[in-house]
């Protein structure tokens, strides 16, 4: 077998160049206009390799167009791998060689009922497996391709010149079209799943900070509604009857106001009744929702919960709760630092702790912090942890701060078993 190493590492490279543009097929995943151009980015990426294919033997070329056929079709379904197979077809039409060319066709035909069929199955396989199927795709790719070549040279009636050359040709096909169907997909695997993360985690902040001005504003709302109704009934006292007539229509919208408060109240208590989950189960999601945070801080979160499972929580506010308080600890924490998420049970209490080795917080501070968390201060550090242990009170813990400045910062949630 005689075949230039280069070639060989070019073909490999060539057929992951479309990794390079894959983040927008990511970013758009369902939509028309993304397949279509996956199906493009891959054809082209199918030319390419074959214009600069392996020689081996005598005259004997191949590439790994297929590869990049069976992952348009797994990726992009009939449309995305129409659109690679056609591009691929018409570029060996136009090399010239009816019977090879045709042969290409019933190739491109296989792969495409083949994969098309065994997609689904592999899209729903977890993350994990999905990366060891991957070499499995390539075994199928591959045997495709070399009953190709087999009916090719059969037709030509030439099978003892394949004979020569099919043991080393074939080998270095199988472990090429392993290894770069493995690392195509590896790859494209994790930017989805980071990808995925990544959406969660924005999804996850924008319902704490929804929720938090939503518990924010019911509050301030009706606090400044009582303030209101107290001064109505003071001028009512002391107002003539046209006036109090206005008196009495101000106090109908206010009651309007208050009863339409109430059915957010509620709305909001619903969640306090939703489904529970184990206190170490909510703590692995919060870390997976922040892992693309946590990366982009260059911070290393820690998790430390060992408890029974029976232990379970009321799920969306004890999962707003850690949320804030890591990812505060996060913002709190320089590059290279640590962010730990523990929780022990001593007697019968239940005791959480976020730590982090970041900035700190002076004691001055400390203590101005703190009133605005149980007063009505419009810090929003101190509103952000205000709404944090409302909901903790909800939960019928209790939330206390220790910090040193330069050394880090401990939070402390401690609740009744």
């Amino acid at each position: 077998m005689e075949f230039l190493v280069a070639d060989l590492l070019l073909n490999f490279l060539l057929i992951l160049t479309p990794l390079y543009f894959f983040q927008f097929v990511i970013s758009n995943y369902n939509s028309i206009g993304a397949r279509v151009f996956l199906g493009l980015l891959l054809g082209f990426a199918s030319i390419l390799c074959m214009l600069f294919p392996m020689v081996s033997g005598e005259g004997f070329l191949w590439d790994l167009r297929w590869v990049a056929l069976f992952i348009s079709i797994v990726y992009g379904g009939m449309l995305s791998g129409g659109i690679t197979a056609t591009l691929i077809i018409l570029f060996r039409f136009s090399l010239g060689g009816f019977q090879g060319a045709l042969i290409v066709v019933g190739v491109a035909l296989a792969l495409i009922l083949i994969f098309s069929f065994v997609r689904r199955g592999f899209l729903r396989m977890p993350f994990k497996r999905r990366i060891l199927a991957s070499g499995g795709l390539g075994v199928i790719a591959w045997g495709v391709a070399v009953a190709g070549i087999i009916l090719h040279f059969s037709l030509n009636q030439d099978l003892v010149s394949l004979q020569q050359i099919a043991l080393p040709v074939f080998s270095t096909m199988f472990i090429l079209y392993i290894v770069s169907s493995v690392a195509f997909i590896y790859f494209s695997e994790n930017m989805l799943y980071y990808s995925t993360l990544k959406n969660e985690a924005l999804t996850t902040e924008k319902v704490n900070y929804i929720t938090e001005v939503g518990e924010l504003l019911g509050t301030q709302l009706t606090t400044h509604i009582e303030q209101a109704e107290f001064y109505v009934s003071e001028l009512k006292e002391k107002a003539t009857i046209t006036d109090r007539a206005t008196l009495n229509a101000i106090e109908g919208e206010l009651e309007q106001l208050n009863l339409a408060l109430s059915k957010y109240t509620s709305g909001q208590d619903s969640l306090l009744t939703a489904d529970k989950k184990p206190l170490a189960v909510i703590a692995e999601e919060v870390a997976e929702s922040l892992l693309p945070y946590t990366k982009q801080k260059g911070v290393r979160l820690t998790l430390d919960v060992e408890v029974p499972v029976e232990l379970e929580f009321t799920y969306l506010p004890m999962k707003q709760v850690l949320v804030n308080l890591v990812k505060n600890a996060l913002d709190a924490t320089p590059k290279g630092g640590q962010v730990t998420l523990s929780a022990l049970i001593k007697r019968n209490w239940l005791f959480v702790y976020v730590d982090d080795n970041g900035i700190g917080i002076a004691q001055d501070q400390l203590i101005r912090l703190m009133d605005l968390t149980y007063g009505s201060g419009n810090s929003i550090a101190g509103q952000g942890l205000r709404v944090t242990q409302q909901l903790v009170r909800e939960l019928e813990g209790t939330f206390s701060i220790t910090s040193e400045v330069q050394k880090g910062t401990t939070i402390t949630l401690k609740f009744p078993i």
